[in-house]
């Protein structure tokens, strides 16, 4: 299948003065079109689909390890090192492939099947769902034209050069990143060094209303047993006929949005279990058994309600998922993201931000991955399932089982 993809320069070009202020220091890459025509994926290929799984899963188990509540959304750092990995070469490259769960895929057929994904999920949908990807170069860097061909074709990136020394460039960058997260996420750079010669950046955003929404008259105060003790909060309150979970103790519900593509999991450890005990538990594939496996239940539920934010740096987490190489100064190569083919650029930061609110009408979610690239009551009995302690939620892509967002609520309380 031939899909016409195209990049509206004038429109960009008005965007990123409105962005800058009407200044003159980010530029559109002149010369970097996205291809008219371009061969996508009319599917997502099964060993594609379970390699993202084994990285959401593999990526939350290693973020666990971090205390308190927490959110990652996987598909936001699978898309921000994928479009890395178009600029790494040898090594680096098989390295971060493997991190990928994708060694045995070629990158071409990685973009097109993220490709196909981004639009599947994006388009035609009642949520609110938002793919957005950028690539920011500082202004004098030469970079290669094919990374950034092949980053423009298939995710769709907002290609720019910016003056990296002038103080309004973190601004710069920061403004599109709220943009894109419809004002959640606000700031992804803080100060940008004088090695820093690239930011590749991914923005996810989702806001969906419940199919069946929780009434506001049925929210009650409630205690949750936090693990440092009780706090009372609000909880939303529901009865009926849902889709019900149930694995070696642990319990859990689906609870659908409007737009069915999505829906809000919740998981709820057996007795004496932490989430992090049930994370260690799990693997990807029973996490997609347990959803095919759903069964319609009567149950009387009770859920807090919550509002979060999180912020992590995720360069232990891929080290230990076995990405090294594009960390280290000395070995990584990335000698494709440059005109020269110099290896004499890595990784020196991973930044991940989300945040999450979840209330009667429905859910709203952000989440950013920035790569920065340096040189060198019940009348009758049913059963109940009350989240009145940590417990693991997600949302999910319903059709391929991939969690948008994937976290653990240990103290609802904490914004």
């Amino acid at each position: 299948m031939k899909k016409k993809v195209t990049l509206f320069i004038c429109l960009l070009l008005i965007t990123a003065m409105i962005l800058t202020g009407c200044s003159s220091s980010i530029n559109l890459m002149e010369g970097i079109k996205s291809n008219n025509e371009i061969s996508v994926s009319e599917t997502m290929d099964e060993k594609l689909n379970q390699s993202i799984l084994n990285f959401s899963w593999n990526m939350f188990r290693e973020s666990s390890s971090n205390e308190g509540n927490l959110m990652i959304s996987p598909p936001s750092v699978y898309f921000a090192l994928a479009m890395a990995a178009n600029g790494a070469n040898g090594e680096t490259k098989t390295e971060m492939m493997k991190t990928l769960n994708v060694e045995n895929i070629p990158i071409d057929d990685l973009n097109k099947g993220l490709n196909y994904w981004m639009d599947s999920t994006t388009k035609n949908r009642i949520a609110k769902f938002s793919i957005a990807n950028s690539i920011w170069y500082k202004e004098g860097f030469k970079a290669n034209k094919d990374f950034l061909q092949a980053n423009a074709d298939y995710y769709s990136a907002d290609i720019h050069s910016l003056d990296f020394s002038k103080k309004s460039a973190p601004d710069t960058i920061n403004n599109w990143v709220k943009n894109a997260t419809n004002n959640k996420i606000d700031k992804i750079v803080d100060k940008i060094s004088d090695d820093l010669v690239m930011y590749i950046i991914n923005a996810i955003y989702f806001n969906g209303d419940w199919k069946y929404e929780f009434s506001a008259n049925k929210t009650h105060k409630a205690t949750f047993n936090a693990p440092y003790g009780e706090i009372e909060t609000d909880f939303m309150s529901r009865r009926g006929e849902m889709d019900y979970l149930e694995f070696n103790g642990a319990t859990g519900v689906i609870l659908p949005y409007l737009d069915e593509q999505f829906a809000f999991v919740g998981l709820l450890p057996k007795e004496g279990d932490t989430p992090r005990d049930l994370i260690n538990n799990l693997t990807a594939l029973d996490l997609l058994n347990l959803i095919k496996n759903k069964e319609e239940t009567d149950i009387e539920l009770s859920i807090p309600k919550f509002e979060s934010s999180y912020e992590d740096s995720l360069i232990d987490e891929l080290s230990n998922m076995g990405m090294k190489l594009p960390f280290d100064p000395d070995s990584a190569d990335f000698s494709m993201m440059n005109e020269s083919h110099e290896k004499d650029l890595s990784i020196s930061e991973v930044k991940h931000k989300t945040y999450i609110r979840v209330d009667e009408k429905g859910t709203e979610a952000a989440a950013v991955t920035s790569i920065e690239v340096e040189t060198t009551s019940m009348p009758i009995e049913l059963p109940q399932l009350t989240f009145d302690r940590p417990f693991i939620y997600g949302i999910v892509d319903v059709t391929t089982g991939i969690p948008l967002f994937i976290g653990i609520v240990e103290n609802p309380t904490i914004k």
